[in-house]
């Protein structure tokens, strides 16, 4: 008897410990919503979003550009927020099927709440959902339509796609801060 008892509990922590490994989420609510949820390769972007911040002259920014480790054709929205001597630049990057990305620019005076709405969507979100999407939903809500510039041909690198920004910045001293969404 001691040893059927001993079988049957063996034979269900394994199923336990099973059903934990396919189903890792610890709470319902940390799940995604069904109607929400976002394919294989954007859930796993949505719980590894990446943040580069660079200060100083335009040249030293640019220099610094080139050696961010995460290429952006990898990822389908990526934002980049440049604050110059009086204003801020906000472009969003969205990559299109082919391979370019379209990229909606805006202006804004306070680019430091940009960044901090962004950064709390990314704490909210919690990788439940697709993050490229929160981010660009607190674009929309926070500046607007935006203008839509010249498609953006599959950069070979974050400098190709990010010096822009820099360049256009005023001021000796300047700021840039990218997001890798999904």
């Amino acid at each position: 008897m001691k040893r059927h008892t001993l079988i049957v509990t063996l034979i269900a922590s394994g199923s336990l410990a099973v059903a934990a490994a396919e189903n890792p989420s610890p709470s319902p609510t940390l799940a995604p919503s069904p109607a929400a949820s976002p394919g294989p390769r954007c859930q796993q972007m949505s719980w590894s979003p990446e943040l580069y911040g660079f200060y100083g002259k335009k040249q030293t920014v640019i220099d610094k550009l080139a050696q961010i480790p995460t290429p952006i054709s990898e990822h389908r929205v990526v934002v980049q927020i440049t604050q110059g001597h009086a204003t801020g630049d906000v472009r969003l990057f969205e990559q299109q099927k082919d391979g370019t990305f379209t990229v909606t620019q805006w202006a804004t005076r306070q680019p430091s709440d940009i960044v901090a709405g962004i950064d709390k969507t990314i704490m909210d979100n919690k990788g439940r959902d697709c993050v490229g999407a929160a981010i660009k939903e607190v674009l929309t809500k926070k500046l607007g339509t935006g203008k839509t510039l010249e498609p953006l041909a599959a950069p070979g690198s974050s400098k190709d796609a990010f010096e822009p920004s820099i360049q256009a910045a005023s001021g000796d001293f300047i700021k840039t801060v990218i997001f890798f969404g999904c």
